[in-house]
């Protein structure tokens, strides 16, 4: 039995390194019409200060492109460096391109760093289907995963058992892997796992989505995915506080946004960025994207009293820092909450990225 195990194993590893090489060889898919060349760069709102592009980007952030073939799937690549965003297309054919950028990536997309393999379940889309995801060394999650499914000996528990999977992490490659099966299936969508089997819907980062249709590549073509923030700014000003201290909070039905208490003077607190959960609609509305959130007050008053101001639900809209500003000095029980909400366009030079 030992025998036939170790074979089996040793089977695994043979067929993982040739499917490894053999990815690496493959050449792009439908060779019909002209195989031509084409560099890929990014724009729109990433770019505010209309700066060189290599200058948009830092090392640290995460670049994910999907490419379609009319309807079917074509490419996908998990980039870190932008000069080296190029594929191999056909003259003649219809193309789509999807990209997502998650500033600050590695520091926030979970990636799995031990040797031993391991799976775990964890929900994609929007419907919260769970699935299988497998890990490797040095590849990102969520929302870097891809559907490609196997089989491979778990050895993460005591003892060695042979487990299968759904889908895969995705390693940075700096280069497109071409199938016509093998594709991205979360860039559409703001969830990120920031650590192993955590994740969230909204999560602290700034991010980018952009897509291109209908596009037809020729001879020495380039091509530029303009790109839209998907998320918004977010800063809380609290003023006419006469005595005692005061909670504030900020919220949907899926997370916690801002959690202030023991506020006891007047406070303006900076700014921290946020991203929508259904990034495709924020891209596709952009223009009047917002989402409903829910600013609450609770009142310690100094004599010992607690008055709840109660709740205000207020629109945050995309690409904007939404401003609360909660006035108490003419708040009691009786007049109720007053909030306002100022939108001022984001500038990224003063934005709050990260934890």
């Amino acid at each position: 039995m030992r025998k036939t195990f170790y074979f089996f194993f040793f089977y695994l590893i043979v067929v993982e390194l040739v499917s490894s090489c053999a990815k690496e060889r493959m050449s792009p898919i439908n060779p019909e019409g002209d195989l031509v060349l084409v560099n890929l760069s990014l724009n729109g709102e990433i770019d505010v200060e209309k700066s060189p592009l290599t200058k948009a980007f830092t090392s640290n952030d995460l670049i994910g492109i999907q490419v379609y073939q009319g309807s079917s799937d074509y490419a996908y690549g998990l980039f870190d460096d932008v000069s080296k965003m190029s594929i191999y297309l056909h003259t003649g054919k219809t193309y789509k391109f999807v990209c997502t950028v998650v500033k600050d990536g590695k520091s926030l997309v979970y990636s799995w760093n031990s040797n031993t393999t391991s799976d775990d379940k964890l929900p994609i889309g929007s419907s919260g289907t769970t699935v299988k995801i497998v890990r490797k060394k040095g590849q990102y999650s969520i929302p870097f995963i891809n559907n490609i499914s196997g089989t491979y000996v778990n050895t993460e528990y005591s003892e060695a058992y042979l487990s299968t999977y759904d889908y895969s992490g995705t390693e940075i490659g700096n280069a497109f892997q071409y199938s016509s099966t093998e594709h991205f299936v979360c860039l559409q969508y703001g969830r990120i796992e920031t650590s192993r089997k955590t994740y969230t819907n909204y999560p602290h980062t700034d991010r980018f989505y952009g897509e291109v249709s209908g596009y037809k590549p020729s001879s020495n073509d380039f091509l530029s995915i303009p790109l839209k923030r998907v998320g918004f700014g977010l800063t809380l000003s609290v003023s006419g506080i006469t005595d005692g201290e005061v909670d504030v909070t900020i919220k949907n039905s899926d997370r916690t946004f801002a959690n202030e208490t023991g506020i006891t003077q007047d406070t303006v607190f900076g700014v921290s960025m946020w991203s929508f959960f259904d990034l495709a609609s924020a891209y596709q509305y952009a223009d009047n994207y917002a989402e409903n959130f829910t600013v609450g007050v609770i009142w310690k008053r100094g004599v010992g009293v607690t008055q709840d101001l109660g709740s205000k639900v207020v629109q945050f809209k995309r690409n904007t820092v939404n401003l609360v500003k909660i006035n108490l000095s003419t708040s009691t029980k009786s007049s109720g909450l007053s909030v306002t909400l100022e939108e001022p366009e984001i500038n990224t030079e003063q934005v709050l990225v990260g934890n």
